[in-house]
């Protein structure tokens, strides 16, 4: 016989519930969502089992302390959006019709795994999430400077006032000229702008090094990846980190969908609809590949096709056409392990 228990894991408390191969509810437990209170539970179970939960905020050190009990014989950490559309459908099949709570989340992710449906993702290794948070901290911490840069030329072209965030921050007799202009709560906002990128910058310069310790441009990964025409330092760490394992991926085709840049067409019957791009992707492969392809869009062997797109579709087409084929590209190079060809 064998066993599957679903975790359903908020932040205060887990919802465990066992169930049989056959179908059979068993032990259906509510704990503390810490360490000791886990282990408790699963000691109680009386036979090894498989263990699916959700890839929530808390799944990476559930998914490390399942792997080292000795009664789970297999822990499935699933995409959440895919298994809550599964779990409408099993629950409808176990008769318990549009009712939600913990217990039934937690009976349908073992469910799922009972049926073979669990639409499983790959956790990173802790080296992966290393380089990984890394990399996407850089990102953020660059956004909100770029955010707070933008705010103090809004509010400067709000009151006709002219001047660069490098000149406010480097030239204090320049800042002081240009401040009068403004009213004192202007000011008094500017202010504070200036010194939130003043401190971002110094967690910002930490951090890249960081960075440059755990992946140089001597990696062999990035050296792979940096030969590729629009892809730079910053670009190849973001594709490197999210892509983690090339393996991962059996065809061009699924690193082309997890990177959101397959087109999905809306169409019914004989109406033909409009043609978009699937939100529920990596973000940030999406940005990285998109990026480096409005970087490569004038290379001499992109730029012919590139062009010709531009004319038959526009320049948003041509440039995600493109994007799809340097995803194409980076795939078979990081399979092959190949640098690129020119």
């Amino acid at each position: 016989m064998i066993y599957h228990t679903g975790c359903d894991a908020h932040n205060k408390r887990c919802k465990f519930q066992h169930i049989a191969d056959d179908g059979a509810l068993g032990l259906e437990m509510s704990v503390p969502t810490d360490k000791e209170s886990i282990c408790k539970f699963l000691d109680l179970l009386d036979a090894p089992t498989t263990i699916t939960l959700e890839a929530g905020r808390n799944y990476w050190w559930l998914n490390q302390l399942f792997h080292t009990h000795p009664k789970i014989t297999r822990v499935n950490v699933v995409d959440p959006r895919r298994s809550r559309k599964l779990a409408e459908e099993l629950s409808v099949i176990s008769g318990y019709g549009r009712a939600k709570n913990d217990r039934i989340d937690a009976e349908m992710l073992a469910d799922q795994t009972r049926r073979g449906l669990s639409p499983t993702i790959h956790v990173p290794t802790p080296a992966q999430l290393e380089t990984r948070s890394l990399n996407r901290h850089r990102y953020t911490l660059i956004i909100n400077r770029t955010r707070s840069e933008n705010s103090i030329q809004s509010l400067l072209a709000m009151h006709g006032v002219k001047t660069t965030n490098n000149d406010l921050l480097t030239k204090p007799d320049w800042k002081e000229k240009n401040m009068q202009k403004v009213p004192d709560y202007v000011r008094f906002i500017i202010e504070q702008l200036l010194d939130q990128i003043v401190f971002l910058n110094k967690q910002i310069d930490p951090c890249e090094r960081e960075l440059d310790k755990r992946l140089p441009l001597s990696h062999p990964q990035m050296k792979i990846l940096l030969s590729v025409p629009g892809i730079g330092i910053i670009l190849g760490r973001t594709i490197y980190t999210e892509i983690m394992d090339i393996s991962y991926f059996k065809e061009p085709k699924y690193l082309v969908s997890y990177s959101g840049l397959a087109p999905i067409a809306n169409e019914s019957g004989d109406r033909k609809g409009h043609v978009k791009l699937n939100r529920h992707c990596n973000h940030y492969l999406k940005y990285a590949f998109v990026m480096a392809a409005h970087h490569a869009c004038g290379h001499v062997n992109y730029h012919k096709k590139y062009e010709h797109d531009v004319k038959k579709h526009g320049k948003t087409i041509a440039k995600l056409n493109l994007a799809r084929r340097m995803t194409k590209t980076v795939y078979w190079m990081l399979t092959r392990q190949q640098l690129y060809k020119k």
